[in-house]
């Protein structure tokens, strides 16, 4: 329907939607009763010049309210610039711990490795140790076998360590064939030193041994003969030795048979044989019958040296 001629016109669109949107709005809206009391607290008298500053009384409002926030935020935010040093600092005290570590961690496995290392030698040296210990047990006498040979009476000890010398001496000769070593060379002549000193001291004894053997005797003790035989190793001490039993053994022969031909038995029995000089068949039969018991009884002697 057209509009009529003469009528008043209607609102602007504008100013239609205005008002109906105010219309529509809801006053009981709890946030816009709260605006409206906070405005109400800067807002004054109704007047057209506070209405026409509204807008920016709001504005300042705002900033006066966003700088109250700074303010009382600026503590918050200065503790939250010492936190941040704080952790900037922890993070460099990181930082050099990490790097103190990394270099610990370094010199430990540089320890570990040396420690690893003379591990390995200490075995090593073990090793080598008991290889030493058990070479010197074969070839080198002990303290208490170097002590028998020197110091201790002669006995089977002595000779058991005697020829434990010559079968050291055998087996430097042989490991000598092959190997040209100063410790052998060193053995061999401490080895020898030792064994001449200890045959000079069995010829003695021998000596000694052969002057106490009682005229009438027709074996000698197991030692004396072991001890010969052990001598036989050198012929020169040897042949010595037997030389000087051989006279010991005139001797005493002789001097009994000057006091069977004129002192004759114990307690005169026999009775001596110079007595039977004025028969002369009697008296030289008596002579022979005397020396033929005594051969025997040297025979036994001898025979028991060297059986």
């Amino acid at each position: 329907m057209d509009d009529l001629p003469g009528a008043a016109p209607g609102p602007s669109p504008a100013l239609a939607k205005k008002v109906k949107k105010i219309l529509e709005t809801n006053i009981d809206d709890t946030d816009l009763s709260t605006a409206l009391t906070e405005i109400s607290s800067f807002y004054g008298p109704n007047t057209a010049e506070n209405r026409r500053s509204l807008r920016s009384s709001i504005e300042k409002k705002n900033v006066q309210i966003s700088q109250s926030l700074v303010q009382a935020f600026s503590g918050v935010i200065a503790a939250l610039d010492k936190v941040e040093s704080d952790i900037e600092i922890l993070a460099e005290c990181s930082s050099r711990m990490q790097q103190r570590v990394k270099a610990a961690h370094s010199k430990t496995s540089q320890v570990v490795q040396i420690t690893e290392q003379l591990q390995n030698k200490e075995l090593q040296s073990q090793a080598h140790k008991s290889l030493i210990t058990t070479f010197l047990a074969q070839f080198r006498l002990s303290q208490h076998e170097i002590q028998v040979l020197q110091s201790e009476p002669i006995s089977d000890e002595f000779l058991a360590v005697l020829s434990k010398l010559s079968d050291i001496q055998g087996k430097c000769r042989q490991l000598l064939r092959f190997h040209h070593k100063t410790a052998l060379m060193e053995l061999v002549d401490e080895t020898n030193a030792q064994q001449e000193a200890a045959f000079g001291r069995l010829y003695q004894w021998l000596q000694q041994q052969f002057a106490a053997i009682p005229a009438e005797a027709s074996d000698l003790p197991p030692l004396i003969r072991r001890g010969l035989q052990t001598l036989r190793s050198r012929p020169a001490l040897f042949k010595v030795c037997l030389e000087d039993l051989a006279t010991s053994r005139r001797q005493s022969l002789a001097k009994r048979f000057g006091v069977a031909l004129t002192q004759g038995g114990p307690g005169g029995n026999p009775r001596p044989i110079a007595m039977q000089a004025h028969e002369p068949l009697r008296y030289v039969g008596d002579m022979l019958a005397w020396v033929h018991q005594s051969l025997a009884s040297e025979r036994d002697v001898i025979s028991s040296l060297f059986a």
